[in-house]
């Protein structure tokens, strides 16, 4: 949590130096080279999903992870979940899907997440990040919401 308000404050403090914002991509790359400084004085461990819509480019991802790699992919998950989310993701994933395909497969990654991963959580928030800003979609409290909701 530190970690990510000190990168969304100095984002937002470029913006007010400069009077330009950041586009996602330097946020990104910003984020990164925060993650590879502290990597030789007092490391961060954090992995990053860091989503954006910019005007000019359009929706992207970066993957950043806790030794400071940084890679722009169409899909991504972390943490011992992300073994059965991205084999969905890999199946199922394909560009220009609507906010529905989304959801839905997203819920699939869920349901494969409770019945194959031993200490899966048992609740999941749902974020959208499109050209209208970054929004809560929905909660996932209980295996009984996502099999509603497939």
């Amino acid at each position: 949590v530190q970690f990510t308000e000190y990168i969304q404050k100095n984002v937002a403090l470029y913006q007010f130096r400069n009077g330009i914002p950041l586009t996602t991509a330097a946020a990104a790359n910003f984020t990164r080279g925060e993650l590879a400084t502290a990597l030789r004085k007092n490391p961060y461990f954090v992995n990053i999903l860091l989503a954006g819509y910019d005007k000019e480019t359009g929706p992207s991802l970066y993957y950043i992870d806790y030794i400071a790699t940084l890679h722009k992919v169409d899909k991504g998950a972390f943490g011992y979940g992300s073994y059965f989310s991205l084999s969905m993701m890999d199946r199922h994933y394909h560009s220009g899907m609507t906010v529905e395909e989304a959801i839905d497969l997203v819920d699939k990654c869920i349901m494969e997440i409770r019945s194959r991963l031993v200490v899966a959580p048992p609740n999941f928030v749902i974020k959208i990040v499109d050209k209208d800003g970054a929004r809560e979609y929905a909660w996932r409290e209980s295996v009984k919401d996502a099999a509603v909701a497939s």
